[in-house]
């Protein structure tokens, strides 16, 4: 019995503590270390971030990305670093624009987002450009870039040197030289 009760009791303890390694539950909480970024990360990361919010004329919009960290200003002003951003704003006149991007940054004090590489614009008009780099003012739905856009639509297709998009996206300017190429029986936007 001296050698018999602990030698048991030694079996139940390595028992409970291999038990769960057997049969893992996999309802229990759990965190994916892998899926929150690389260890050892000078900055913590956020998966799934998302910013919602109104512009001046109380319409929404809303930026999401697959990691959010945040980055360095250098006036000390809030900065967050996005991967993959998405953003989706309402325009004056209801209608939507979707913006995507490989890498963003929001300037959270001025509600102003860079977006960089393969930057895609879809208007819900049928309207599709893309460029390198573009700079978002969500407080005013403005936007603007200065790399070359392609772009395509119901009335053909575009090249220009940069664009700016004003008037809550009443109006967008293309920067030259753009050349237009309108297809048989389309009518250009106004």
């Amino acid at each position: 019995m001296k050698y018999l009760l602990p030698g048991i009791a030694f079996a139940l303890l390595v028992l409970v503590a291999v038990w769960p390694r057997l049969a893992p539950d996999e309802d229990s909480f759990r965190i994916d270390l892998e899926a929150v970024g690389p260890a050892g990360g000078a900055k913590p990361q956020v998966l799934n971030p998302r910013l919602q919010g109104i512009d001046s004329a109380a319409r929404p919009f809303q930026v999401t990305a697959d990691f959010g960290a945040r980055g360095d200003a250098a006036d000390g002003g809030e900065i967050y670093d996005l991967t993959n951003p998405k953003a989706d704003i309402v325009l004056a006149d209801g209608s939507w624009v979707a913006l995507t991007a490989n890498d963003g940054r929001f300037e959270a004090d001025t509600n102003i987002l860079h977006l960089a590489g393969d930057v895609n614009l879809f208007h819900d008009q049928g309207y599709e450009f893309q460029t390198t780099t573009a700079q978002v003012d969500l407080v005013t739905s403005t936007a603007s870039g200065d790399d070359p856009v392609k772009g395509q639509g119901p009335f053909g297709v575009l090249d220009a040197e940069g664009f700016r998009v004003l008037d809550s996206g009443a109006r967008v300017l293309f920067l030259g030289p753009a050349r237009l190429t309108v297809f048989e029986g389309a009518t250009p936007p106004q």
